[in-house]
């Protein structure tokens, strides 16, 4: 009768000791909240063309950005919020920059530890893809990031279109499967019931200089319409 009292005694015992663990780490996580809010309310306004923060902001940004993370590291939230401050940053930097480069890699860095924690998240794979093609960097990393971002989120047009903008900007250098992943996802956001992309896509199209993808916006087309 005593193996009972036992047992339950030490999962007394363990709860005790990982009582405290769980409080320290709620706790840290809710610092982490907190210490993140403002800088990231300001960069939503930064990048919706509300604000324009100066140096000394963007450091105290930065800073504050990088407490939170400090207090939770392994939040991707938070990896994400820096991944993203490092890359608007120098959104319109000369892609020559040694400066810039250097923030875009900081950039890439933090995207890549977020696919570590999300590895089914489009949008992180989508955000490694479009480090990359910032830096020049068209690569296997690059394909593969890509064609992930095109393969989740179906139902995500901003992701989608972000995906389908660097696969035509990139075409020339993909492989043939590659581009007949981007015709078929060209083709379902073209016939997406639920929003009217096509002028996003006719947009696109005119941008990079691609009337030949026009027909894969023709409904029920199968012409293989994507090689030049």
């Amino acid at each position: 009768m005593s193996r009972p009292n036992s047992a339950g005694s030490f999962l007394a015992m363990i709860m005790l000791v990982m009582l405290p663990l769980v409080i320290y780490w709620a706790a840290q996580r809710g610092l982490a909240e907190v210490a993140v809010q403002e800088p990231r309310y300001v960069v939503n306004l930064w990048r919706s063309g509300k604000l324009q923060p100066d140096a000394a902001k963007l450091d105290a940004m930065l800073a504050e950005m990088t407490k939170a993370h400090d207090l939770d590291p392994s939040n991707p939230n938070l990896l994400e919020d820096l991944g993203r401050f490092h890359a608007f940053r120098v959104e319109r930097g000369n892609p020559y920059d040694p400066e810039v480069r250097a923030v875009r890699q900081q950039a890439l860095e933090r995207f890549r530890q977020v696919l570590q924690l999300r590895p089914t998240s489009g949008h992180a794979w989508v955000n490694v893809a479009l480090m990359k093609f910032r830096l020049g960097e068209v690569d296997q990393e690059y394909s593969a990031a890509l064609e992930q971002a095109l393969r989740r989120g179906p139902w995500e047009p901003a992701l989608q279109l972000l995906a389908i903008e660097l696969g035509v900007a990139t075409w020339q250098v993909l492989t043939a499967p590659m581009q007949q992943t981007l015709e078929r996802n060209i083709r379902a956001q073209g016939g997406w019931r639920l929003a009217n992309q096509k002028p996003a896509l006719m947009a696109l199209f005119k941008r990079y200089k691609r009337p030949d993808l026009v027909c894969l916006l023709e409904e029920r087309s199968a012409t293989p319409c994507g090689a030049s």
